[in-house]
């Protein structure tokens, strides 16, 4: 996730979370349903980078086991760990 001026882009994540969600071979309606949002707030997460509120970015990252770190500190090297 780059970050410019303070702002970080939300759009990679959002991307994971959809790659995540593929794999598991769910809908886009049916995780919008479960979470109790439209399938148009989770598309837009998804593809145009929008910002989740706190509870459903915590929702959806621990959902799909998705570590954020590579993520926030995109210039840091990153290494495995099992820390969450």
């Amino acid at each position: 996730m780059s970050e410019v001026a303070g702002h970080f882009d939300f759009i990679e994540l959002g991307q994971a979370i959809m790659k995540a969600r593929e794999q598991q071979r769910i809908t886009r309606e049916e995780l919008a349903e479960e979470l109790g949002i439209s399938a148009r707030h989770l598309q837009s997460i998804e593809k145009e980078g929008q910002y989740p509120s706190f509870q459903l970015f915590i929702q959806l990252v621990t959902m799909f086991h998705i570590s954020v770190d590579q993520y926030i500190h995109s210039d840091s090297p990153t290494e495995k760990t099992t820390l969450r």
